[in-house]
């Protein structure tokens, strides 16, 4: 019989992801709110977890962080959790969606940044 698969619990706030789902076009919007009923139903599936880098080269600081894509397995799009602990349990708290990385020129902030920007001010 097959091993199940470890999955952790997502919880997201509706002011942040209202925000994101606002900013994103409609791929976006698609691919985030796919992702979301998955998690919501499921749980986030540890192999798609990658844990995000404590000073990577965009000047983000996300080291307590982890990332998926989307859609997987290397998606445009990415969302970024934060690991805590809540009743004993592992949970991912949600902080943010959005395009992983933008083309050289723009201005637009990737999910990285908004994340880095909500968890360090």
């Amino acid at each position: 019989m097959p091993e199940k698969e470890l999955r952790f619990p997502a919880l997201f706030g509706e002011e942040w992801w209202t925000v994101d789902l606002d900013r994103a076009g409609p791929s976006g919007r698609e691919a985030a709110e796919a992702a979301r009923a998955a998690f919501d139903r499921l749980g986030v599936p540890r192999a798609e977890l990658r844990p995000c880098e404590d000073e990577a080269r965009d000047g983000t600081d996300l080291g307590r962080c982890f990332k998926v894509y989307l859609p997987p397995p290397i998606g445009r799009f990415g969302m970024v959790f934060l690991p805590e602990v809540v009743e004993k349990k592992i949970v991912l708290r949600y902080l943010a969606f959005g395009v992983r990385h933008h083309p050289k020129g723009s201005h637009a902030e990737s999910v990285y940044r908004i994340a880095h920007r909500r968890l360090n001010g």
